[in-house]
């Protein structure tokens, strides 16, 4: 009896099993649905380490033997290792501004160094943020303007260039960062990139590297100075693996290394000739090494072709997002995929990317434009726009860091190979050509000899990487003229202008030569105000195009702003004050003319149009000097406004600053 009892309890039992399972499988979709987003995998995290001014073969994973950088070699080991990785310019902001927006230097506007990119440029830091990520920058920004870049920013003190020692981080924010967010804000995925001014010059002093014991690479001459000079160069990439060595440790501690996807890589080449500043290979071809455990192969090479404008579409494709129309970059998240399954090699992404560079907007500087084609083949296409001109940068001319170059100089004079470098620096001719595969080095330029048909193949491949240029630039919606006239100010004795919607840096000026006691800003106008046939009220149906024609005739290096708007002229100063006259009146010649603003040092300014005296005020202080920013026509750098400041809806034409006096001897 006591058998039955216990054996009807146990079915009693086995059917409560039952029926509970049957109302667990019955439950409603919504609660399935949440059941599998709890265990659906998170998004990743994602950071970036970008190096400054670093060649790709001065790794040791990459094959240097001398440099010690054992994180980096690590890295690569963890994870895939991209040996066809190239910047799209070889200067700082430009390269950075392509990175972080997706798109090539002219499309997103910042082409020289220190330049902004165009109003309402979409960057990396805004689409992650409506991704859900948090978006960090540590240290370097060197993107302008920040408004267009919403980063939040920490490392303050190491993001300055001086002084050097605080390159390393000391206070070591990126590490507590890291820590602080993993251990309060672990759900919401983080973008971090980390930025040190490293190695770039001044470098440290070497004091782990013995200068004669070093292998002088083949694109350096090989002088004592030199060696010194690479000595120094290579302790500075041994602070950036450090640094790297620290983030990667934090990250491993906070828990997270399984579910971070980490990069690194270079903005460009080193400050070495034949490097930065150019569109050689050696200022053009970066490191670029990607660990994502489980996701990615250790140990494993890739030969796609990769360009850093790709960087921001990759990281929209690794937080989910959908591709953002109109990029120059696309997203090799496919080839990270790819590689796990064991592929190495992966010529698929591009058949070939651009690169460019239009050096420094210093007056010290020659504007040396150029513009190249790099494919997937292995050739590289150069073509230069003012091959008479001499090439200068900080190298030879200005910082002549580790003081090196005069030695090259002097060894030019009785070593070929050196008086060959040199010159390779100095002069560059109309075209060149190279076959990456056999020189790396690229010491042979093959358009010289094609014009002998001495080589069919680098022949016809000029001919047809020559055509693919002119097809690219024209897809940007870049011209020949606009890259021989360039975007640096027409100087004269006493005078420049400026070309509408142009604008140049205050770094393009000499301030010894350029520091007016009295200034005159002339130009001739068109549409400064609204005409019937303009307000959509008239018989010849013609819509209004906004609130008023004319706009901002210049901005005066954030001194004032001349504006010509809705029939007033007028200055907006610095702290947001308007001077401006009353309308002008009617006719024919009030729509358009001669304009002419007399300031002095004194603050006496005087503004005319077409001859009449419209505008006469004393300011209070001396708003005819030069001070950090730009000077423009038409436009504000890397803002459009509405109003008074909207660019200008008209043409300006030949707006003129001259200095002291409008009349100049012949």
């Amino acid at each position: 009896m006591k058998l039955l009892k216990g054996g009807i309890y146990f079915l009693l039992l086995l059917c409560l099993i039952c029926l509970q399972g049957r109302l667990s499988a019955q439950k409603s979709p919504q609660s399935v649905h949440q059941n599998t987003q709890q265990k659906a995998p998170q998004r990743p995290n994602i950071i970036l380490f970008i190096a400054d001014d670093l060649n790709q073969q001065d790794l040791g994973c990459y094959g240097n033997r001398d440099v010690r950088t054992p994180n980096m070699d690590l890295l690569a080991k963890e994870g895939l290792q991209f040996t066809s990785a190239y910047a799209a310019s070889s200067m700082c902001t430009p390269s950075r501004s392509a990175l972080f927006t997706g798109l090539y230097p002219y499309k997103n506007g910042s082409q020289m160094n220190h330049f902004t990119v165009r109003p309402k440029i979409g960057s990396l830091p805004a689409y992650l943020q409506k991704l859900g990520y948090r978006v960090v920058i540590s240290g370097k920004i060197d993107v302008f303007p920040l408004d267009n870049f919403p980063f939040e920013v920490i490392g303050r003190e190491f993001g300055k260039y001086a002084p050097t020692e605080n390159r390393i981080d000391r206070k070591k924010e990126t590490v507590q960062l890291i820590h602080d967010h993993f251990a309060t804000q672990s759900r919401k995925p983080l973008c971090l990139i980390v930025a040190p001014w490293l190695p770039h010059v001044p470098w440290f002093p070497h004091k782990d590297f013995d200068p004669a014991k070093i292998q002088v690479p083949k694109y350096l001459a090989d002088t004592k100075a030199t060696r010194s000079a690479i000595a120094s160069y290579y302790q500075s990439i041994a602070a950036a693996d450090q640094m790297l060595g620290e983030v990667l440790r934090a990250v491993d501690k906070a828990g997270q290394k399984d579910n971070t996807v980490m990069m690194f890589t270079a903005d460009q080449g080193a400050q070495f000739p034949g490097a930065k500043w150019t569109v050689y290979n050696r200022g053009l071809n970066v490191p670029l090494l990607v660990r994502w455990p489980g996701k990615i192969a250790a140990g494993t090479k890739s030969d796609a072709l990769i360009s850093l404008v790709d960087i921001t579409p990759t990281f929209i494709d690794l937080a989910g997002g959908s591709p953002v129309k109109g990029l120059d970059g696309k997203s090799f998240k496919g080839i990270i995929k790819d590689n796990n399954n064991g592929n190495s090699s992966q010529k698929g992404h591009h058949d070939y990317i651009f690169a460019e560079t239009s050096v420094e907007p210093h007056y010290w500087y020659n504007y040396t434009p150029a513009r190249s084609i790099i494919t997937a083949t292995g050739w590289h296409y150069i073509k230069n726009y003012h091959p008479g001109r001499r090439f200068i940068t900080h190298i030879d001319k200005v910082e002549q860091n580790e003081y090196y170059f005069d030695t090259w100089i002097c060894d030019a004079e009785h070593n070929p190979k050196t008086k060959f470098l040199l010159d390779r620096y100095t002069y560059r001719p109309p075209e060149e050509l190279y076959n990456l595969n056999q020189d790396k080095e690229e010491f042979k330029n093959l358009a010289v000899t094609t014009a002998n048909k001495d080589d069919p193949e680098a022949n016809n491949t000029l001919i047809n990487l020559r055509a693919l240029l002119q097809k690219e630039l024209a897809r940007q919606g870049e011209k020949t003229q606009m890259i021989m006239d360039g975007p640096l100010p027409k100087f004269a004795d006493n005078s420049y202008t400026i070309l509408q919607n142009k604008s140049a840096s205050d770094l393009s000026f000499n301030r010894h030569r350029w520091n007016p006691d009295t200034l005159y800003i002339s130009a001739y106008l068109d549409d400064i105000q609204n005409s019937p046939d303009r307000d959509g009220t008239s018989g010849n149906g013609k819509i209004s195009r906004g609130a008023g024609n004319g706009g901002i005739v210049c901005d005066y290096f954030g001194n004032f702003k001349l504006f010509a708007y809705d029939g007033k002229l007028g200055l907006q100063l610095s702290g947001g004050k308007v001077i401006e006259s009353s309308k002008i009146g009617s006719g024919e010649n009030a729509n358009k003319g001669q304009l002419l603003l007399k300031l002095t040092a004194q603050g006496d300014l005087e503004i005319s149009f077409n001859g009449q005296s419209l505008l006469c005020q004393r300011l209070d202080k001396d708003l005819t000097k030069i001070k950090s920013g730009y000077v423009t026509c038409g436009k504000l750098q890397g803002q459009a406004l509405k109003g008074r400041l909207q660019p200008y809806d008209g043409k300006i034409q030949d707006l003129t600053f001259t200095m002291n006096t409008l009349s100049t001897a012949p």
